[in-house]
């Protein structure tokens, strides 16, 4: 008998309104409910989108599968529609076993209550019994590592904190589906490489992980499955390192990227040659360069800290260029501003590349806007001692700055 996969989603769409909520009188929502119901060919207003649009697939049991997308392509919103935080206004979603997820920061915890408290809570809305908790809480909290916070209101938690916590519950209470947003991203080196661990041993105990990210060397090395969403369309599903290949050959501009965010906050990356100032696609080995990041606020943002992320083509990060490392204080962003990261004799060795940014405010764990994603770029190779000889992959990814030199054994 063909085993049923655990997650089975079949012509799911979920449609918002952009705007303020109850700008509409009740009988306007009314009249429009009433003409939705009366006619499927009746046209939805100007102001609504959908997150997500008609997606189906279908994901078997004991799989990991990543979920990957440039912000705004409906990953989170496919996450909450299949942990029925949200209901659909299409299609259907059936998950097969109890689930456990992690999809924002402080979700699923009452402020009021402390770590230990919030442990049992979630376990007894997963619908377990106060005796299978308590007999689990000693690994949560050895895995939580948080110490003698687990005495205090979690409303007083910082953002890792809070993940610790409540990544140490959902994996520990024992789900057949496993639901990860990248708040992960919020946890230190350390504290990542444990939880994928976990979720590595999850999938290993015959229990299912979907698990979003925007970094693909993670998804490509955790994950058997992905699933690749483009503006709430869903644009592939299959084998992961088919699917992230696709993903980044299909994303991100050259030369110069597109603007992220809103018209609230928005941001956007250029590289550009220090002496003529035109934006470049191709840069050579040994080069010089600006990283120029050109910010935007429709009011004041304060306290800005800004860092540029350098990827190669598997996704691993190789550089990061820091604003405040580098002797520009915390700022605000009054309309405009424009961050310069000057780049001497470039070391990254030929290859693809591709570059991302963060915008924090000052002391805060977790970005205000950020993409791992917003422009690609070649790096070419250079002669080397007056020879054409150039550096190839082989030879690693960045070239150190050294020199050589041949001594004399007494």
């Amino acid at each position: 008998m063909t085993e049923l996969p655990a997650v089975e989603v079949r012509g799911l769409s979920k449609r918002y309104r952009r705007g303020a909520i109850g700008v509409r009188s009740l009988r306007e929502e009314v009249e429009q409910l009433v003409a939705r119901l009366r006619s499927r060919e009746a046209k939805a207003s100007l102001n609504e989108f959908f997150a997500i649009k008609d997606i189906t697939f279908s994901v078997p049991t004991g799989t990991v599968c990543g979920i990957i997308g440039r912000n705004g392509s409906g990953k989170t919103t496919l996450l909450k529609v299949l942990t029925s935080i949200t209901a659909p206004d299409e299609g259907e979603a059936v998950m097969r076993g109890r689930i456990g997820s992690l999809l924002e920061v402080g979700a699923g915890f009452h402020p009021d209550l402390d770590g230990i408290e919030n442990i049992y809570l979630n376990g007894a809305i997963l619908g377990m019994s106060k005796a299978e908790i308590t007999r689990k809480l000693d690994r949560i909290i050895k895995f939580a590592d948080i110490g003698s916070f687990l005495e205090t209101p979690v409303k007083r938690y910082s953002s890792g904190m809070y993940v610790r916590l409540a990544f140490a519950i959902a994996a520990h209470l024992e789900p057949e589906i496993l639901v990860v947003d990248e708040v992960l991203a919020v946890g230190d080196a350390e504290f990542q490489r444990k939880c994928l661990g976990t979720m590595k041993n999850v999938a290993g105990e015959g229990r299912t992980v979907l698990f979003v990210s925007h970094n693909m060397a993670m998804v490509r090395q955790h994950c058997t499955k992905a699933l690749y969403l483009d503006r709430g369309l869903l644009k592939d599903f299959g084998e992961a390192s088919s699917i992230i290949d696709a993903y980044l050959s299909n994303t991100a501009p050259s030369n110069g990227s597109e603007r992220v965010g809103d018209d609230d906050l928005w941001m956007q990356v250029a590289i550009v040659h220090p002496g003529t100032r035109e934006r470049c696609s191709q840069l050579k080995f040994g080069g010089d360069y600006d990283f120029v990041l050109k910010l935007g606020a429709r009011n004041s943002f304060h306290r800005s800290v800004v860092d540029i992320q350098i990827f190669d083509q598997e996704g691993n990060l190789i550089s990061v260029l820091e604003s405040l490392a580098e002797g520009v204080d915390q700022f605000d962003i009054v309309g405009q501003a424009k961050v310069v990261f000057s780049v001497r004799s470039l070391g990254l060795l030929p290859g693809t590349y591709s570059a991302g940014a963060a915008l924090y405010a000052w002391g805060e764990d977790y970005p205000d806007l950020a993409s791992e994603n917003l422009l690609t770029f070649d790096v070419v190779a250079a002669t080397v001692n007056d020879s054409y000889w150039p550096y190839q992959k082989e030879h690693g990814i960045v070239r150190l700055s050294h020199s050589a030199q041949l001594l004399k054994v007494d």
